[in-house]
């Protein structure tokens, strides 16, 4: 295994802690990404035991086969023909109490991550949803009319009015599907938080899926992108933080989906850096849309999911969207199960499948 990233966990362990959000946030996030590279050393090295238990189990068998009397006259003998198996059996002991101390490691530091989560947790400042913020003009569905700078075109000139008088004729709805049902955005993910509270109190709009970072994040239906926006560190969250559209999402997508005879609106915040998806782009259920990550007003990695059942059309929908960039279409922030002439807030938990 790596010796110096080893030797990163021990040093970060010795480090006196921190204790504003965004200093607790950010040593979470050097210990996460240490702790990942250091288990892929680890799991590379998973068959360590075996090995080593077969190169004894060969040394076993040759001493066996000397002369009993000379054995017997020379407990610790090294004969010539076994000094190679004495010596892979020593570099294989190494290695296996470098490989114990540092599961050991991976340990301590899992432990260091969730005393941080919960200082974090009990600060109790990501419990009220921020959702101040400009919207991200690049970021907006575009159709065909250019591919925006969020997935790498070059953005045109121009003021936030010029983009949001984009006409966008050219989106491709076409290929859509009404799906029968909504299919998991991450299966396996736990739920760390429900809709509309929190476990400790306080206001929660949408569901909260805990999974490691750079989980695969599928679309729960076919769709249209509305929006798509990547511009904050993967694991850059804490809690009060405003980054990202709407404040506090850090990464996210919005996306139209048409189930059985209803359109809904499925937002996803706190996503990593890496999409996969543009504005304007239509995609399959099941297709992985981005990677999951804890940017924004977050405490540690998840994926946060907000769902509105839509009163429109799919095309007033997308000209309600470029006029507002609001992601919940009338229903507001700070009521749950809200609704208003467009829309109604729905609860996650009643549409998705179980992970």
């Amino acid at each position: 295994m790596n010796l110096f990233l080893m030797c990163c966990l021990f040093l970060f362990s010795g480090m006196p802690e921190c204790e504003s959000p965004q200093q607790l946030a950010a040593a979470n996030a050097m210990d996460r990404r240490i702790l990942m590279a250091v288990e892929q050393c680890l799991d590379a090295e998973g068959s360590l035991q075996e090995i080593l238990e077969q190169t004894r189990a060969v040394l076993q068998d040759r001493l066996t086969r000397l002369d009993p009397a000379w054995v017997q006259r020379h407990p610790d003998c090294r004969a010539e023909d076994l000094d190679d198996l004495w010596t892979e059996v020593q570099r294989l002991e190494g290695m296996q109490t470098l490989h114990q101390r540092g599961r050991q490691a991976c340990t301590d530091t899992l432990e260091r991550i969730s005393r941080r989560q919960e200082k974090m947790d009990a600060l109790h400042l990501a419990d009220a949803p921020v959702y101040a913020a400009d919207p991200v003009p690049e970021a907006m569905i575009l159709g065909t009319a250019g591919l925006p700078t969020a997935a790498g075109g070059a953005a045109e000139e121009g003021s936030w009015d010029a983009w949001l008088s984009v006409v966008c004729p050219a989106f491709d709805v076409s290929g859509l599907r009404a799906a029968d049902a909504f299919v998991h955005p991450i299966p396996g993910a736990c739920v760390s938080a429900g809709t509309w509270s929190y476990p400790g109190g306080g206001l929660h709009l949408g569901l909260d899926l805990a999974a490691p970072l750079y989980t695969e994040v599928h679309a729960p239906a076919d769709g249209v992108v509305l929006y798509q926006s990547a511009g904050q560190p993967a694991d850059s969250g804490y809690p009060g933080n405003q980054s990202g559209y709407p404040g506090g999402a850090g990464n996210s997508i919005l996306l139209l989906c048409p189930v059985q005879d209803r359109l809904y609106s499925v937002a996803l915040y706190h996503l990593s850096d890496i999409h996969h998806v543009r504005p304007g782009q239509s995609v399959r259920q099941g297709d992985v849309i981005a990677l999951s990550g804890n940017a924004g007003n977050s405490t540690g990695p998840h994926t946060h999911v907000e769902i509105c059942e839509l009163t429109m059309s799919l095309e007033e929908a997308v000209s309600y969207f470029l006029d507002t960039a609001d992601f919940s279409f009338g229903t507001g922030w700070d009521t749950p199960g809200a609704c208003s002439q467009k829309a109604c807030r729905m609860r996650p938990e009643q549409l998705l499948p179980a992970s």
